[in-house]
């Protein structure tokens, strides 16, 4: 593979692992407001989702790194 080729490869990963931090962020935030407000059964449904933001982020790193020989902890 060539070095362009590369790059685009990185640019790519770069790119969806700042969205997915990004979405695991926002709904890391929105829960926080939530509980902070007292709507505790609105919280609970979003640390559901705070969760499948971080499963979803460490299964992409884990695929990721399985190519490179890296491992994640």
């Amino acid at each position: 593979m060539d070095t362009t080729e590369h790059e685009k490869q990185a640019d790519a990963h770069r790119e969806a692992m700042e969205r997915l931090c990004r979405e695991y962020g926002e709904a890391l935030k929105t829960h926080d407001m939530a509980k902070a407000a007292g709507d505790f059964a609105l919280a609970v449904q979003l640390e559901l989702v705070v969760v499948e933001k971080s499963n979803v982020m460490q299964a992409y790193m884990e695929r990721h790194l399985k190519g490179t020989g890296a491992a994640l902890h």
